[in-house]
């Protein structure tokens, strides 16, 4: 990527592969970064990394827009003089409100939480953090009625997460996750949670970014479920459900949607079709890519830009956002949908 940037081969190349903008996708924003192992840290950047983005897309002409007015770009279906990017930030973490408002409010431009009232609830929880914090703790971990690791040391304890991470994806039902995660960590005395200085915003805190017309609140489903894993009366439920009690909490009604995981494992054409019927006016995936003129004809399964913590340097998100990386990643396509 820097070779791609530096070159100026990005840059030329913005014309063919960067459309009409980008959406990009953040979920942490905090000064320390902190994954226990290592396994969780592309999902947090740093607030002086975001300052520097948000200033890079202003001074080189591109539009920061809201996830409103991008549908209304893509539906027009012209390029526009200018080029936008969407930031979006998904789950609802507090440190969104602590250390990424802040930014936006210094640069006065909107941005889009997808919220899952779930996880504000406790009828969720942030698993994947749980299951790092539970085997950082640990020197074996077993899985009731199922599989086992050692996790004495720090290779053996991401060996430990990431097969933790596959049983409960794919061997689990959505269900049966948080239950099964529950009395894994009762087994080792400790509460199935994360400490609140890290965790999601309340309702109390949502409504208090929420009342900033800088800020977009959309929906991420009730309990963060893998959609595909579900039948279409399941998914249905989640997204209406979803859209209910934010509304009720909120005051309004979310516009937009985003796929909880959001690869292609976890979202596709069926959820799209159930997205639109549910009447929300965009949805986003996690899938790599920018926005394209064709995406006006599924506004429902649009890619987004990953701007994480592996790549927190100004030149990745820069040729990232070019859309030259989007054909690598997607076996050669220049626009990505469901």
């Amino acid at each position: 990527m820097r070779l791609a940037w530096h070159s100026g081969f990005a840059s030329s190349a913005r014309t063919r592969f960067g459309g009409l903008g980008s959406i990009i996708m953040l979920h942490r924003v905090r000064p320390d970064c902190i994954s226990p192992l290592g396994v969780t840290r592309s999902l947090s950047i740093t607030p002086k990394f975001l300052d520097e983005i948000v200033a890079s897309l202003k001074a080189e002409g591109t539009e920061i827009v809201s996830m409103d007015e991008m549908a209304e770009r893509v539906k027009a279906g012209a390029r526009h003089e200018r080029r936008f990017a969407a930031i979006t930030l998904d789950d609802g973490y507090n440190d969104n409100l602590n250390h990424a408002y802040p930014v936006f409010q210094k640069h006065n431009v909107p941005f889009t939480i997808y919220a899952a009232p779930g996880l504000v609830e406790g009828a969720a929880v942030l698993w994947w953090e749980v299951a790092e914090k539970l085997i950082a703790k640990a020197s074996i971990i077993r899985v009731p009625g199922g599989p086992e690791w050692r996790c004495e040391t720090l290779f053996q304890k991401r060996a430990a997460f990431h097969g933790l991470m596959r049983y409960f994806s794919f061997s689990l039902s959505e269900i049966e996750q948080l239950p099964v995660l529950r009395d894994m960590c009762a087994a080792e005395g400790m509460v199935c949670g994360v400490a609140a200085d890290q965790d999601v915003m309340s309702w109390k805190e949502m409504r208090r970014i929420a009342a900033d017309p800088l800020c977009t609140i959309g929906a991420h489903t009730v309990h963060h479920y893998n959609l595909k894993r579900l039948t279409p009366q399941m998914v249905g439920q989640e997204m209406r459900q979803s859209a209910d009690m934010l509304e009720d909490e909120l005051g309004k009604r979310p516009a937009h949607f985003a796929y909880p995981y959001g690869s292609a494992k976890a979202a596709g054409r069926r959820e799209a079709r159930i997205a639109a019927e549910e009447g929300f006016v965009s949805a986003v995936t996690t899938r790599h890519g920018t926005i394209q003129v064709e995406h006006r004809a599924n506004l429902h399964a649009l890619p987004r830009i990953s701007i994480n913590g592996r790549f927190q340097k100004l030149v990745y998100a820069q040729t990232m956002m070019s859309g030259v990386t989007t054909p690598i990643a997607n076996a050669g396509r220049r626009v990505v949908q469901a």
